[in-house]
């Protein structure tokens, strides 16, 4: 089954409302200019009308006076239109730049996509940010395949994704592409990616309310939830000396100054002083805490009453919202009240406040009003920006499944369906612009046999083995595949293709690369007993050694996978690798070839159509190549 309507013209779709948005902005543009135009006429009008009054007299003055007062409210209003209207010019330029983004990934522009996109949303590549003790922190240098099947970075799975505007949804993304997927969890997010993917305005909605709030402190959020999940500590007599004792002291001031009653207040104002003695430092603490996180609230907000808003079907999506809603006040309302808490806590700096704040205990009343929040919703807060961030994992994967209308969603073969294989019809790789992307029918296992890929330089054989990883990460996350059709069994994937030696580490290249096949063979080797099988890809094995004794460690190691009951692939330019006795029985030959035209100058020109085919590879290219390149005169090559 397809990822979208096979009808659909994303890229056409992406432009027509970049152009509506672009329409919008200066449709707004244009009025924010008319309205600043008699916003300035207006106060010019008022202030003429008053300095008009002060020398007329009788019913001339009445009536400048009045004239000013009119023009005063109708500032005030234009006031208020002008921010509609700006919001709205704003509201517009953010969908325009997501549906502008949306071109740059069917396009895989991945230097455009990188400046366009918000600073927060370009820090994926280490995925570092706040998280709780228990939760994983990922990165291409300590995942055993991230850089290897480019699953983070510029140029990336994560990046060919949809927008993801929390910090939370960019973590829960990123664990879903990089942890060991389970099928069912899997087939479950699938289902709920399915329900999402048509739903354009409504991601878009969701994406752009993230991104025109101010983006949070990385260190502001995670404060913030270990204040709503620390136990309400304000006793109970503070909660009523924060309204018995202001009122009680307003009373006899307004007592002695009206009735002449004796200084009572006194009293109570030396009450205030000592509770405020008591509480004013870890109420100011507490109210610290809080007032960090106010950016990101009305981003949240927002973005969860959308979510709220939705009728689903698909039990993940269904138990995002009850995760949402489980309170006897939605998520959206309890933090709707939280963000005006916390607006008021802004304006603590202005005078009135600061000088009504030590009469009426205004810092302790807002300690109280967090406090009952905290009481009544402050356990449920880190579930509701989970939530959130699932949802938004979600998605990113349904806007990948609607950009690519061809693409499959992929089934997972049942733990007693057999042997594990997978099996993909019309496999390309995911990150190739579509029109350039040659597709392939491949196979990978079952144990007992290995796929060994061969043919000359340039020919596609890491393209393939990295296509097959993309694809199966894409599956285990639950979003759609680049293939017709793609069969994943449960399986973990382990690869050894981009390895570098390391001056600074004293790591020769051969040394590098033993060390992850070692790494490799641990894997294979601890799921032996039990758990899924490794499905391993390895791309020109021991290239980093001589020749012989490389054909000697290749034979090991390959035999050592195969007789694991791990199943994978393996590209050689070695083609004695499937001469061997011992493997012979096992490799399943594939290759690429190439072709060679006359070029410019008399040198020759290699074409690829990087089609797989049976067998082992016939021909060879290295010096071909060179001559390509203009060294084939070389003394020695002829």
């Amino acid at each position: 089954m397809t990822g979208g309507d096979p009808g659909a013209d994303p890229g056409a779709e992406y432009l027509r409302r970049e152009a509506e948005h672009t329409a919008e902005v200066e449709r707004a543009r244009r009025a924010s200019l008319r309205i600043g135009t008699v916003r300035v006429v207006t106060f010019l009008a008022a202030g003429a009308a008053l300095v008009l009054a002060d020398p007329w007299t009788g019913a001339a003055e009445r009536a400048a006076q009045a004239v000013a007062f009119v023009l005063g409210v109708a500032f005030l209003f234009e006031i208020s239109v002008h921010r509609r209207v700006r919001r709205r010019q704003r509201w517009h330029e953010t969908l325009r730049g997501l549906a502008r983004e949306g071109t740059l990934r069917l396009t895989r522009n991945w230097s455009e996509l990188d400046q366009a996109l918000p600073a927060s949303e370009r820090g994926d590549t280490t995925a570092e940010g706040p998280r709780r003790p228990t939760e994983r922190r990922h990165s291409q240098s300590d995942h055993p395949s991230a850089r290897d099947l480019d699953i983070l970075g510029q140029a990336s799975l994560l990046r060919l994704l949809g927008p993801v505007t929390s910090e939370r949804g960019r973590a829960t993304l990123r664990g879903w592409l990089l942890d060991p997927f389970e099928p069912q969890a899997s087939s479950e997010r699938q289902a709920g990616v399915r329900e999402l993917a048509p739903e354009v305005e409504l991601r878009e909605a969701v994406a752009a309310h993230g991104r025109l709030n101010t983006p949070e402190d990385a260190g502001a959020l995670e404060p913030f939830l270990a204040w709503a999940e620390t136990p309400p500590w304000l006793p109970g007599w503070a909660h009523v000396s924060a309204w018995m004792l202001p009122a009680t002291l307003v009373l006899l001031v307004v007592g002695q100054v009206v009735l002449g009653w004796p200084p009572f207040w006194i009293v109570p104002a030396l009450a205030q002083i000592v509770v405020l003695r008591r509480l004013r430092s870890r109420v100011h603490e507490e109210l610290g805490m809080v007032e960090a996180s106010g950016a990101s609230l009305d981003a949240y907000v927002a973005q969860i009453e959308q979510v709220e808003s939705g009728q689903w079907t698909a039990p993940y999506l269904l138990r995002i919202r009850e995760a949402l809603g489980g309170q006897a006040t939605p998520a959206s309302g309890e933090l709707r009240r939280l963000a005006r808490w916390v607006d008021t806590l802004s304006s603590r700096d202005n005078l009135v406040y600061a000088m009504a704040a030590p009469v009426l205990l205004l810092d302790l009343h807002l300690g109280v009003a967090l406090d009952g929040w905290r009481r009544r919703s402050g356990a449920a807060a880190r579930g509701w920006l989970d939530a959130l961030g699932r949802w938004e994992a979600l998605s990113a994967l349904a806007t990948a499944a609607h950009d690519h209308p061809d693409w499959c969603f992929p089934t997972f073969a049942a733990a007693n369906a057999g042997p594990p294989v997978v099996r993909a019809r019309a496999l390309g790789h995911p990150l190739l612009v579509p029109a350039a992307c040659v597709r392939n029918d491949v196979e990978v296992g079952p144990p007992g046999g290995f796929l060994l890929v061969t043919g000359s330089n340039m020919s596609g054989k890491s393209t393939l083995l990295r296509a097959i990883g993309a694809n199966v990460v894409l599956a285990g996350a639950g979003g759609p595949a680049c293939a017709a059709s793609l069969e994943v069994p449960h399986v973990r994937v382990r690869t050894t293709m981009r390895v570098e030696d390391s001056v600074t580490q004293g790591v020769s290249l051969f040394m590098a690369e033993l060390l992850r096949i070692r790494d490799v063979i641990a894997a294979v080797d601890e799921t032996a007993e039990e758990g899924p099988p490794v499905l391993y890809l390895l791309d020109e094995i021991l290239h980093g050694t001589n020749t012989a004794e490389r054909q000697v460690a290749a034979r090991a190691v390959i035999r050592h996978l195969v007789a694991s009951g791990a199943i994978g692939a393996v590209s050689t330019h070695d083609l004695t690798l499937a001469e061997s006795p011992e493997l012979q029985a096992s490799a399943v030959a594939v290759h690429f070839r190439e072709d060679v035209e006359p070029g410019e100058n008399g040198r020759p020109r290699l074409t690829f159509d990087y089609l797989l085919r049976p067998g082992l590879a016939t021909t060879r290219n290295a010096l071909k190549l060179l001559d390509a390149v203009g060294l084939g005169g070389l003394e020695g090559l002829e």
